[in-house]
């Protein structure tokens, strides 16, 4: 009885279950970075913090790709939203519209039997960063928000775009 609970409950969840593509995340040097300085963390903890939060929304990205798509993308530069001020003991970073995000990086996609679909190198900026509306709950209060969404945009625009 409990082997037949066990194979309905994996019968259901399979359809739920969507297949999707791969995306591949490596990053140049961040000490040669134009701007990806901590306020009040350390170097390496800060480093690590930005990785692991945007390779988190890069590949959430995979879901949007079909079946055998990968998407493989070098981040060569970045300049976060902001600017850091050292301010006596508590540093930190102003965020105003001249301090817009900048993000360039190399990419490739390629379709499930290997053909190159699309190739280049992009310099996203968005200078009306904070112009626009957050949708309720999008990234509320959740760190490097501005740079997730400019590489959102610009992945629904040119590479989701590419299997519609």
């Amino acid at each position: 009885m409990k082997s037949l609970k066990s194979a309905v409950a994996i019968l259901l969840t399979l359809p739920m279950m969507a297949l999707a593509g791969e995306v591949k995340v490596s990053w140049g040097d961040f000490d040669d970075f134009i701007d990806v300085r901590p306020a009040n963390e350390t170097k390496s903890g800060f480093y690590k913090r930005v990785k692991t939060s945007l390779e988190k929304s890069f590949t959430k990205l995979s879901e949007k790709l079909p079946e055998g798509a990968v998407f493989e993308f070098r981040i060569t530069d970045l300049d976060l939203a902001g600017d850091v001020r050292y301010g006596g003991l508590n540093d930190y970073r102003l965020v105003e519209r001249l301090y817009y995000p900048i993000m360039k990086f190399d990419y490739q996609l390629i379709n499930k039997d290997g053909t190159i679909l699309k190739q280049g190198t992009e310099t996203l900026k968005d200078m009306n960063f904070l112009d626009r509306i957050r949708s309720p709950g999008q990234y509320r209060r959740e760190s490097f928000y501005y740079e997730k969404r400019m590489f959102e945009e610009w992945f629904e625009e040119t590479i989701e775009s590419q299997f519609k």
